[in-house]
């Protein structure tokens, strides 16, 4: 009976926050043009209407296929519409405070969940994210579908959480390459139960049953075994190199003669000949790398994005709303984190997840767009944290997050 009561109370407020997050993102849509701001969305869109329209992917391997996939849903059914892919994007953004309620409700109750969701509805970030067409919201929505499942483990072992957990985390991978470093952290996070070595196993299983389908079609396609996509090895270099900078900058910047050596070399190839050039530079230049190292964290986490590109998005303005939201989320995250430290095992999947990405990307390039999947993890600790403030201070606010904050 209490949770067919939590449940009359919290459901139509949880419709609401989703209703607004839908609400916000299809309003920015609505603002865009079909214009392509940027580079990587137009290789999702002209990959997207390949798929739409039948015809071959031929080297689709320069980004993972992920976002390129969703895409090619709304142009399968209007044609070649970037707006329409984004009022889709902005659809599918309501998930996006949903599993951010779960995960909270999970950890805490369904109160703080609440709150959790509402932040995540209106955070700046993600209402942009909606319309850019970059893989940043699909990220989002498959990390926490990931994270969501691990928790849910952690409660309720059960094979087929299991098994949608690798899943989940195998589309995961085929949206961003960076994830296939969840694979052993997935794996340690899921040794418990009864068979700690089987549920792990059966995650990491499930996960490369998803990716090898598309492993074995750039195999076909390329006559390279390459497992994702490409780029990786780029990256590396260009964050590890005599010139290198804390923020991304543009591939003109490698020397000309280094790339004249690589041109014409087959994908993998080039990739792999970018990441041993940069390991080079690594070994012959450990101190400059541990700076750069400290520097490019730091612009992981910096308050507003530093970008590569000027328009009308990249205004003061934008910045100040991006500083005054993500700030407070950040500071307050970290204050939730502490507050959470007994009970660190039942977060241990955000925890290890926030830490992986935090210390595998400045070993490359960053970018804030980057971090943005894990700031919904942050905004679960931020609600705690408001909740845990909110009991203490009394009152309404006290009665309504309940003693268990």
């Amino acid at each position: 009976m209490a949770e067919q009561g939590e449940r009359r109370r919290v459901l139509p407020a949880l419709l609401l926050v989703i209703v607004l997050a839908i609400a916000l993102r299809a309003g920015f849509v609505s603002t865009l043009e079909e214009e392509i701001y940027w580079p990587d969305p137009t290789y999702y869109d002209t990959v997207a209407w390949r798929l739409a329209s039948g015809e071959p992917l031929a080297d689709a391997v320069r980004r993972a296929p992920m976002q390129a996939f969703l895409m090619a849903v709304p142009y399968s059914v209007v044609g070649r519409s970037p707006q329409a892919a984004r009022y889709f994007q902005a659809f599918l953004g309501g998930l996006i405070p949903l599993l951010v309620f779960l995960i909270t409700r999970r950890l805490r109750n369904a109160q703080t969940g609440l709150l959790a969701a509402f932040l995540a509805s209106i955070y700046p970030y993600y209402v942009f994210a909606a319309g850019t067409l970059y893989a940043t919201q699909a990220t989002t929505i498959l990390l926490l579908v990931v994270i969501y499942l691990a928790v849910r483990a952690r409660q309720e072992p059960g094979f087929w959480v299991f098994a949608a957990q690798g899943v989940s985390l195998g589309a995961l991978m085929l949206t961003r390459s960076i994830a296939l470093a969840l694979i052993p952290v997935a794996f340690l996070w899921n040794l418990r139960g009864r068979r700690p070595i089987v549920s792990a196993f059966l995650v990491c299983i499930a996960a490369s049953a998803v990716v090898a389908p598309w492993t074995a079609r750039n195999y076909r396609a390329m006559g390279e075994f390459i497992v994702v996509s490409v780029g990786g090895g780029r990256e590396f270099y260009q964050g590890n190199n005599p010139d290198a900078l804390a923020s991304p900058y543009l591939w003109a910047s490698i020397p000309e003669d280094f790339r004249d050596s690589i041109r014409g070399l087959p994908h993998a190839e080039w990739d792999r000949r970018c990441f041993e050039k940069g390991l080079a530079h690594v070994r012959e230049n450990p101190g400059t790398t541990a700076r750069l190292y400290g520097a490019k964290l730091l612009n992981l986490y910096r308050f507003y994005p530093n970008t590569l590109t000027e328009n009308r998005f990249t205004v003061a303005r934008t910045k100040w709303i991006t500083a005054l939201s993500y700030g407070p989320i950040l500071l307050l995250g970290l204050f939730g984190i502490w507050i959470e430290r007994r009970r660190w095992r039942s977060y241990l999947p955000l925890l290890a997840t926030i830490g992986t990405f935090t210390l595998l990307y400045p070993a490359f390039t960053t970018c804030v767009r980057y971090r943005l999947p894990i700031d919904a993890l942050f905004m679960v600790f931020c609600s705690v944290a408001l909740a845990a403030a909110a009991v203490r201070f009394g009152g309404g606010p006290a009665r309504f997050f309940g003693e268990g904050c």
